[in-house]
């Protein structure tokens, strides 16, 4: 009888073989590779996850992803995709691929928020970590570690639906010093967009408070996005740094933000397996 490969296992094999062809014997990934892995990887993902499919909703997060991204000096062409789970969190791919999960979304209460992270991923792509994780892992055997660096660890539950782990790839766990790194450039992305960064902090507040209430759609964030207190006063240390002139007048939220997330919560329900039913 022939038994079917899970979904994730299978998403992970091919990711390792196409890492595997696409970067052959080179160590260095250039500009050009981070984009064409990861848009290899963005389609199979794609495949894979419940992908929102509405013009508004994506026109919304691609605007005010863009806004931010023209603050950046790599200027990859940036796309930014929601995923239909009710799970928390959001992940990047090399080359510009953003993911942002609905679950996250409805917990944003403002716009500062929602581009905290949003500035916090594509920090990720602009500081190299996830074409770094694939440099290190080709050096000790790409093949063997690409399926680890996809799921980090052997997946349970919702982790199987691949919303935080296959969905992941590159980008599984950052280390805390790339958060911190990520931190310090999203500040400088929302300032330079003319928007408040406050949001980073009371989202991450946010976070922490609910971990123990919520732990079920919280824990993919927080095995994917070290978080701690200090973590917090790191990026006020950041905000410290930078003169008050520039931080007045940034905004907070707008009534395109509340639009679109009112047009979030009104859209169809995650299917079951991508729901946390905790």
């Amino acid at each position: 009888m022939r038994t079917e490969t899970p979904p994730l296992r299978r998403l992970a094999g091919m990711g390792a073989l196409v890492l595997a062809t696409a970067l052959g014997a080179c160590a260095t990934i250039t500009p050009q590779q981070e984009v064409q892995l990861g848009l290899q990887q963005a389609r199979e993902i794609n495949q894979q996850l419940p992908i929102v499919s509405d013009a508004a909703l994506e026109q919304y997060i691609n605007s005010l992803g863009d806004q931010l991204v023209r603050q950046a000096r790599r200027q990859f062409d940036y796309t930014f995709y929601i995923v239909n789970t009710d799970a928390v969190n959001a992940f990047a791919l090399p080359g510009g691929f953003v993911y942002v999960n609905r679950g996250l979304i409805e917990q944003t209460e403002n716009l500062s928020e929602l581009a905290g992270v949003l500035a916090h991923e594509i920090a990720h792509v602009e500081e190299r970590h996830g074409a770094e994780q694939l440099e290190r892992a080709q050096t000790a055997n790409l093949v063997v570690a690409i399926p680890y660096i996809l799921t980090g660890r052997t997946p349970t539950g919702l982790e199987r639906a691949a919303v935080g782990i296959a969905g992941t790839a590159y980008l599984t766990r950052h280390s805390r010093e790339a958060e911190r790194e990520a931190d310090r450039v999203a500040v400088s992305l929302l300032v330079g967009a003319g928007i408040s960064p406050q949001g980073l902090i009371t989202f991450f507040q946010k976070l922490l408070s609910e971990r123990q209430r919520r732990p079920s759609q919280l824990e993919q964030w927080f095995s994917t996005h070290p978080l701690t207190e200090e973590r917090i006063r790191d990026v006020q240390s950041v905000l410290n740094t930078v003169p008050p002139a520039q931080l007045r007048n940034l905004t907070t939220t707008s009534a395109a933000y509340r639009d679109f997330k009112a047009r979030m919560q009104r859209y169809p329900q995650p299917p079951a397996e991508f729901r946390t039913g905790r």
